[in-house]
């Protein structure tokens, strides 16, 4: 068991690739309706894996396929509109670039979930009249906390106390037992620190709607009932299955009906292939 200070988070967070740094400079840049192509550019070459991987994007069959040989030209083919969103799915790749041994998930299911919830959480932040750019990164970058937690654990941590879901259930129980902080918890800390938007921070950090929670504010409702949504289509990790619910309340603080909530789960599915085959991952 150990108990990871803030400062042991922060360095640790330090270490994960630069992508969703570079994220957050891009949506500040985006919030301003005079920002040029130059500007976006001048961000993203700070991060060479993340420039490959944009470029790689935007050259392939979900973009029009070849042509770009240039940031950009990337920008300007896609336009601002959907850079914020390519920029995420770039981001997704280079994140979810280990597997997570203590929690168990391969690499391919990390990336998987963190754009399905991207996805389904855009999609209803719509409905819902919440901010679709915040509710895309909220979703996106949800599991920055595990990873940032697995790193720890393989540093501090005894090599038998792996997540089982047999003796744990979920990882609620596994980390509080383990780590003694939650990985929601873990990630809205870092995404603090690394200056994204209040609104996404509040969305992460209450989205487990657990009981007596203080205060969760309606994105936190909205990413709950995303990862429900992506837990309906076979992508939700293994420690999470019990963890998301649909139920009047929680459609209440998120400002849904139910029916907008069932009504996403083709749609998002349909989309998740439509990359997966464009993108090839």
């Amino acid at each position: 068991m150990f108990a990871p200070s803030l400062k042991e988070i922060f360095a640790i967070a330090a270490k994960l690739p630069a992508a969703p740094r570079v994220l957050a400079e891009v949506a500040q840049l985006l919030e301003d309706v005079n920002v040029d192509v130059d500007a976006v550019a001048g961000v993203l070459r700070r991060d060479g894996p993340l420039t490959a991987a944009v470029l790689r994007i935007s050259n392939s069959a979900y973009y029009g396929s070849g042509g770009v040989g240039s940031i950009e030209a990337a920008v300007s083919r896609i336009g601002f509109a959907e850079v914020h969103r390519m920029i995420g799915w770039a981001a997704s790749g280079v994140l979810a670039d280990r597997v997570l041994p203590f929690y168990g998930i391969e690499t391919a299911v990390v990336r998987q979930n963190m754009i399905a919830n991207a996805i389904a959480a855009e999609s209803l932040a719509a409905i819902a009249r919440c901010n679709p750019r915040h509710l895309y990164t909220a979703g996106l970058l949800r599991p920055i906390g595990m990873m940032v937690l697995d790193r720890m654990a393989r540093n501090f941590g005894d090599p038998l106390d792996k997540f089982d879901i047999l003796r744990d259930g979920n990882y609620a129980t596994w980390e509080s037992r383990v780590m003694q902080i939650r990985n929601a918890a873990v990630t809205a800390v870092v995404l603090s620190e690394w200056r994204f938007a209040q609104d996404v921070v509040d969305s992460v950090r209450g989205h487990g709607l657990t009981p007596g929670a203080k205060d969760p504010t309606r994105g936190a409702a909205v990413l709950h009932l995303a990862c429900w949504v992506t837990t309906q289509i076979g992508l939700g990790l293994p420690g999470e299955h019990d963890a998301w619910e649909i139920s009047p309340e929680k459609l209440a603080l998120a400002g849904l009906v139910e029916d907008d909530v069932m009504g996403r789960i083709r749609l998002v599915e349909e989309q998740v292939q439509e990359l997966q085959s464009a993108l090839n991952y």
